[in-house]
């Protein structure tokens, strides 16, 4: 289809209104959406399995398939992207009152040229009623050739150690099969430094020895028990991936190797090169219920000394009133930008600090107010964007989440465009040097008491198209979207803004910034679906940024 041919004239003008006004509710109903803007397009559905609900679990409060979407990556080595569906045993119910109900991954291989059934899909953990099985991330720790998953497994009224009143778990490997089974038969229980844990709530893997195997960081609540008591244990384990060997089999130790006692953040981690110095750094976020304002990267530098955890850097978005952040890539320059949402009313905005080969985080984000900057004459500013949000632009648009999700590069210039909401929409920025605060693409999303726009995600090519496939679940069903033709999208944008560096610069040393968001790199979304739960996984050819998160159900 032909891209529409917009008048100069309406360009320049809504330019010129969006730079150049301070925007309150009462004087502006600016349209926030590009003249020209597309719409994400469906082309499929799954509308789960055929579980029969008990009384009372039907509907909405059913199933529940999709409640978490989760992209692994190509699992299988068929070049195609894989994920699980996260689904409610809406079938059966335990605890005293029976209002319990337990929890299960099915993973999902991608099939050339169409979706697969809801039966294809593979069960990941036990099969006990009263269990949850919940995806921490994956890695080829044995380096076969075949990716292996690690989930955390709670039981209900577990009493191991005498702790059936804690939520205690223990973090399980599915060892990876040539027949693509992860099998109950073929696993690895992971110890702590307690005979049980308490909530092992995160998972990353990465080479964090420089051996170019996988290994594995778990980090739990710092508690573990012993003999109907609490036991203090470290918040962090490491254990190292050897080739050929697997955890706990044939006298293969399967003690950490690194123990953590105090990782920063509490919501998410990331294994990415933040400052361009070709050495991935662990990324960390926190923040208070669903907030993310404070990041942490603890510095490594490939000494092969296991995680060092001394180099630390940490910033507060507070300051520059934002409540929600990530790292992307927005300007197509293989460096990390600080992207963030916050504000209210009037001052909403969306803020963007540009990344710099050699920079480290404190020296990106400043104060969070470019005031100073402004006054010092330094540039780039800090921060280098500052976008209003459509609840600024007009007053018809409101419901506006605090919350980006990381999508990557849709219309192919090597960005990663910034993706937002706004009841009932997902709204998708493209970016580059000409960003601005017109809407491109959106794609409608139908509210609901569990937060269904939370739980959009990009998978990667899952059916051989060459194209990348997104996924969000609402009105009971998982919906399979694609991207328009990108002669579709806007690419007019504002004023050139100038980067830190020459606009064709690419850091040459940081292979795992991509724009290729979650799934195709392997990694996941912050979801903040009712019961978010974050995952990611390492793709051994594209060394991806390595995210995670979980929030226990």
């Amino acid at each position: 289809m032909m891209n529409k041919t917009i008048p100069l004239l309406l360009l320049l003008t809504t330019a010129l209104l969006l730079l150049g006004q301070t925007f309150t509710h009462a004087q502006n109903r600016i349209d926030p959406r590009h003249p020209s803007f597309a719409y994400m397009q469906e082309w499929g559905t799954m509308d789960g399995t055929t579980l029969q609900c008990l009384p009372g679990w039907v509907g909405e409060t059913g199933e529940l398939f999709g409640r978490q979407i989760i992209p692994t990556g190509d699992l299988n080595n068929d070049g195609m992207a894989d994920y699980i569906i996260e689904r409610s045993r809406c079938d059966s119910a335990f605890g005293a009152n029976k209002t319990n109900r337990g929890y299960e991954l099915l993973l999902f291989y991608g099939k050339k040229n169409s979706l697969p059934t809801p039966a294809d899909g593979i069960r990941i953990g036990p099969s006990e009623i009263g269990s949850t099985t919940y995806f921490l991330c994956a890695g080829d720790f044995d380096d076969d050739g075949i990716l292996d998953i690690a989930c955390g497994i709670h039981l209900y009224g577990d009493t191991t150690e005498r702790g059936g009143e804690y939520d205690i778990g223990i973090p399980v490997v599915f060892w990876g099969q040539p027949n693509g089974i992860y099998s109950t038969n073929d696993t690895t229980q992971l110890p702590c430094d307690a005979p049980i844990w308490i909530t092992p709530k995160q998972g990353v893997s990465g080479d964090f020895n420089g051996d170019h195997i996988d290994d594995l960081f778990i980090r739990g609540s710092g508690w573990g028990f012993a003999d109907g008591a609490l036991a203090r244990i470290p918040k962090g384990h490491i254990f190292a991936g050897e080739r050929g060997k697997r955890w706990g089999r044939d006298g293969r130790d399967h003690s950490p190797v690194q123990r953590w006692w105090y990782p920063p953040g509490n919501k998410a981690v990331e294994y990415r090169d933040h400052d361009c110095s070709g050495d991935n750094d662990l990324i960390f976020y926190g923040g208070i219920i669903d907030d993310i304002d404070q990041i942490m990267v603890a510095y490594q530098h490939g000494n092969g000394q296991w995680i060092d955890t001394s180099d630390i850097e940490a910033i507060n978005l507070k300051t520059s009133y934002s409540s929600y952040a990530r790292l992307m890539d927005v300007t197509g320059d293989h460096l990390l930008d600080i992207v963030t949402i916050g504000g209210n009313f009037e001052s909403e905005r969306i803020k963007v600090f540009a990344g710099k080969a050699g920079q480290r985080l404190k020296e990106q984000y400043g104060t969070g107010t470019d005031s100073a900057d402004r006054a010092n004459g330094r540039f780039p500013l800090r921060p280098w964007v500052k976008m209003p949000t459509p609840t600024v632009l007009h007053d018809g648009w409101t419901g506006s989440e605090h919350v980006l999700f990381d999508l990557g590069d849709i219309n192919g210039d090597g960005r990663s465009e910034i993706a937002a909401h706004s009841t009932p929409f997902i709204l998708i920025y493209t970016t580059g040097p000409t960003l601005d605060s017109l809407i491109d693409v959106m794609a409608r999303v139908p509210g609901g008491y569990d937060y269904n726009w939370g739980t959009i995600k990009r998978l990667g090519d899952i059916d051989g198209s060459g194209k990348p496939t997104f996924a969000v679940r609402y009105e009971g069903n998982v919906h399979f979207l694609k991207a328009p033709p990108k002669d579709e999208i806007p690419t007019y944008g504002g004023r050139i803004r100038s980067l830190p560096h020459p606009i064709d610069f690419r850091c040459a040393l940081s292979s795992s910034v991509g724009t290729q968001g979650g799934g195709e790199q392997g990694t996941a979304e912050m979801d903040l679906s009712a019961t978010s739960s974050d995952s990611y996984r390492a793709n051994k050819t594209a060394l991806a940024p390595h995210f995670i998160h979980r929030s226990q159900p």
